[in-house]
């Protein structure tokens, strides 16, 4: 019984022992200036700072990628201009397992498909790839979400994440419960097997002893 008790004890804690999932310190990260200098560059706004103000463009780049340096460059040199609006979350894909399954997710809340890299967000907008023809596009996106900034691209993935494993919570809850369940009863049918076997075993023993004592009257009597 009382092991039965412990693995009771143990089945309504363990749902507790899960430890709640982080998000955005899982993944390595680096910001504008440390992804110039991965690149070989110097930021060109030697005043440039961030703040909690900046619009965050999310950046997933490969490390010596062509494309990705070209639209860093840009970045680069629209940062004395613009550089106290933006700054730039980067992920590195090519090396990094984790940053790679990340970007394999972000489709799933952009609806824009991830054919490569650079793959960037600056709040609605979604760039995939670069070319020069982006860059007022780049620009428009800054101020746009600047002035009206939208719900951060990653409090909607974990939304989502958790509405599509609400149905695996549910499934959890309903086996846990049932575990629950069959622990108790299986617990009170051995209590009441001990018991009823008790009272047996007791009966048997007191008309053992009433047929002893009859059989002394008996004998008695003779």
């Amino acid at each position: 019984m009382r092991k039965l008790l412990l693995v009771f004890i143990v089945a309504l804690i363990f749902p507790f022992m899960i430890s709640a999932k982080t998000y955005y310190d899982e993944y390595n990260t680096m910001n504008f200036k440390e992804t110039l200098l991965s690149e070989g560059m110097e930021i060109e706004n030697k005043d440039y700072v961030e703040t909690d103000n900046q619009v965050i463009i999310y950046l997933f780049r490969g490390s010596g990628c062509g494309f990705c340096a070209r639209l860093l460059s840009y970045l680069n040199s629209i940062s004395t201009e613009y550089g106290k609006y933006f700054k730039v979350v980067s992920f590195e894909v090519w090396n990094d397992t984790r940053n790679s399954a990340l970007l394999n997710k972000m489709p799933s809340v952009t609806n824009v498909a991830a054919q490569g890299v650079p793959y960037y967000i600056i709040g609605e907008k979604v760039f995939d790839g670069y070319n020069e023809t982006y860059n007022q596009k780049i620009i428009d996106a800054i101020m746009d979400e600047y002035k009206n900034p939208t719900e951060d691209i990653f409090s909607k993935l974990e939304k989502s994440e958790k509405k599509a494993n609400s149905g695996e919570t549910d499934t959890f809850a309903i086996i846990f419960w049932n575990l629950i369940f069959i622990i108790i009863a299986s617990g009170v049918n051995i209590y009441l097997n001990n018991k009823n076997k008790k009272e047996i075993l007791e009966a048997l023993e007191k008309n053992k002893v009433n047929n002893r004592n009859n059989d002394y009257k008996k004998k008695n009597n003779e």
